[in-house]
């Protein structure tokens, strides 16, 4: 079992706010191989209170077994890798401010993290469905993208252009909905339903597609399935001038070396994965 901390901007069930985090929270859920250890709230998609509430909410309407933390978040961090040096794995998908926060707790912080998996950043601009999409999560606090991006911690990017790729449409909606509903009694599914199709109908206004981009379950995924990521690494400028954008600068060698994807090689397996873990963890 790989212990991990899921750091995180859930805003699943609020109007107009993506629904990504609460989804990988399902996955990791219901994952064979994941022990979660707890869920530091961060901002991003909302504010820290909205995030706290809609964490609050799914927890109550779905009666789910988990902790989480929307005060002392960096504590907790500092604790669990003290408590588990080299053993804990943190996915980080809204801003990385309890990270940061972390290393000032404990200097030595990045050095006992077993492995940090991000959401965010762009090495060019981003387009999606031939619309150009603003870098959300690194440049939210880009002084602690910047902080964690070079920290020389075993760090894992996930971009927006490969995360983009993570196509969860109405097809997928519907495979999920009707598992979920052999496991879930009517009116949690209810819920679910209603949120995802809320969801849908905002990409289809904004993108014009049905479905949305699943970008934050692809750090998940990597946990249990790396190689249905292309396998790519990249060197890090040792200064960041573009992070305020979400931009990441590249250079030809330095000592920040980090994986990166380029590709989802199978969206179809990716999809099928998690519905199968989404469902178990409900």
């Amino acid at each position: 079992m790989r212990k991990v901390i899921f750091d995180c901007d859930n805003t699943f069930g609020l109007d107009n706010r993506d629904v990504d985090d609460g989804l990988t929270l399902f996955y990791l859920l219901g994952s064979p191989v994941i022990d979660l250890l707890g869920v530091t709230l961060t901002y991003g998609n909302d504010t820290l209170e909205k995030v706290t509430q809609m964490t609050k909410e799914l927890q109550r309407r779905l009666d789910l077994s988990f902790n989480y933390y929307g005060n002392h978040q960096a504590e907790f961090l500092a604790e669990q890798v003290n408590r588990y040096p080299n053993e804990v794995t943190i996915l980080a998908t809204g801003a990385l401010t309890n990270l940061a926060e972390a290393k000032r707790i404990d200097p030595l912080f990045f050095e006992k993290v077993k492995e940090i998996v991000v959401m965010g950043g762009t090495t060019e601009p981003l387009v999606v469905n031939h619309h150009p999409v603003t870098e959300l999560n690194f440049s939210c606090d880009p002084l602690a993208a910047e902080t964690v991006l070079l920290s020389q911690a075993k760090v894992v990017i996930m971009n927006g252009h490969m995360t983009s790729e993570a196509f969860f449409s109405i097809t997928e909606l519907e495979q999920f909905l009707s598992l979920a509903k052999e496991v879930i009694p009517q009116e949690r599914a209810e819920w679910i339903r209603s949120t995802l199709e809320k969801w849908i109908e905002w990409n289809e206004e904004v993108f014009n597609f049905s479905g949305f981009c699943n970008w934050d379950m692809t750090t998940a995924v990597y946990l249990e399935r790396p190689e249905l990521f292309s396998n790519e690494r990249f060197y890090l400028a040792e200064q960041q001038p573009t992070i305020d954008k979400g931009r990441i600068l590249l250079t030809e060698k330095s000592i920040y070396s980090v994986r990166m994807s380029k590709k989802l090689l199978s969206v179809y397996e990716f999809n099928q994965l998690i519905i199968d873990r989404m469902v178990k963890g409900l």
